[in-house]
């Protein structure tokens, strides 16, 4: 069984392989090109690398979000589209919680993502990866104050975690291999989650939150 997992919720590029013993390749860039320039070339470097094509892949897996929006559009239409044309199944991860699935640390997992401003993307999760604080937009405050009246020891997981870190008490940080490469949390819980397979048709992002558009036409 080989996966191909893909991330394109924040500015990093992610593409993972790995069959059903280890990861074969991962491969993560964060540059100044767009999802849209470098996510396909990516994806086919890799299988070179490895001597494979698109069609040995048995299964996609793709972060379905939250995060950025045209990030997540360019990702999920790169996997769907993948997954249409082999006739394989598509798996859709939450990318707080492949966040959280890289860290081994027996501290509650705090995964970050920036939603600008003073607002995160995030979710308080246990050693077990069970949801504590559901994955939500927050003012950073806010978030503050609900993780803090857990009174846990947490593990900060992200790129926020110098600019917050003094928000959040019996906090320490990530180490940095985790902090951004969430390739292989994708992949773990794509092999050890019980995922229903949904119809491509079925499948979108999970914005969590209206796009600007849509607030801005509402208004």
């Amino acid at each position: 069984m080989n996966y191909l997992a893909i991330d394109t919720s924040t500015m990093i590029s992610t593409v993972t392989v790995a069959d059903e013993k280890e990861i074969l390749g991962d491969f993560n860039v964060n540059q100044s090109k767009t999802h849209s320039e470098s996510l396909v070339p990516m994806i086919e470097n890799l299988l070179n690398l490895l001597g494979m094509t698109v069609a040995d892949i048995d299964k996609f897996v793709i972060a379905e979000g939250p995060g950025s929006f045209t990030g997540l559009r360019i990702g999920m239409t790169v996997a769907k589209t993948l997954a249409q044309v082999e006739k394989k199944d598509l798996i859709t991860i939450s990318t707080l919680k492949a966040m959280a699935a890289g860290s081994t640390s027996d501290r509650a997992k705090l995964p970050l993502i920036d939603a600008r401003s003073t607002r995160v993307y995030a979710a308080l999760y246990g050693e077990n990866l069970e949801e504590i604080i559901p994955a939500n937009l927050y003012e950073i405050d806010d978030l503050a104050g609900l993780v803090n009246a857990k009174d846990l020891e947490i593990e900060m997981i992200g790129l926020l975690n110098d600019k917050y870190f003094d928000k959040f008490e019996r906090a320490k940080k990530a180490p940095i291999n985790i902090n951004n490469c969430i390739g292989g949390g994708l992949i773990r819980l794509a092999m050890e989650d019980d995922n229903p397979v949904k119809p491509l048709y079925e499948i979108s992002p999970n914005y969590l939150r209206k796009s600007q558009a849509e607030r801005e036409f509402k208004k």
